[in-house]
């Protein structure tokens, strides 16, 4: 199964709570689904890297992803990415996942999830649950605004107040 499997899956979970897919040319980076509180952006993952300690990659994570998921957070809104591979479902939040995916490891993302399902999606209403829970205040510092420049094509830079 690929994301558009993965997309039909979880749209299924959120049928209250209004899950509609996006897809947004006029707005690079606007993330995958939108439900009645907010945004999840997913990511499906073939397998795990063989190695411990390996970096997970995600070769469809954008820039304009990652900046689109940071200004959202700090506007203060709702914003998860949700990982499959294979069996396992990992929920976390945007603006944690903009700072470090790319970056982590299997072990890592698992520390920075939410929520983590090792048998596929929860009944419905232990999704809703999840997904509808308050998001903690979200911080993003100078270092963070350096780390994510480092992870930017040069003719597209990161600007806070946009």
């Amino acid at each position: 199964m690929a994301e558009s499997g993965m997309r039909s899956k979880v749209l299924q979970r959120l049928r209250r709570l209004h899950g509609i897919a996006v897809e947004n040319p006029a707005l690079p980076g606007t993330a995958d689904v939108n439900y009645v509180e907010g945004w999840i952006e997913l990511k499906w993952l073939r397998k795990w890297p063989v190695l411990p300690g390996s970096v997970v990659r995600f070769e469809h994570y954008t820039p304009q992803q990652r900046i689109w998921h940071i200004k959202r957070r700090l506007a203060g809104g709702q914003s998860w990415l949700m990982i499959q591979c294979r069996l396992e479902w990992l929920l976390i939040d945007g603006g944690v996942a903009a700072k470090h995916l790319n970056n982590a490891s299997r072990a890592k993302l698992y520390k920075l999830a939410s929520h983590v399902w090792m048998k596929g999606l929860p009944p419905i209403e232990e999704f809703e649950r999840c997904i509808l829970q308050k998001q903690s205040a979200f911080s993003f510092t100078e270092d963070d605004a350096a780390l994510i420049r480092t992870k930017l094509p040069s003719k597209l830079e990161y600007d806070p107040t946009l």
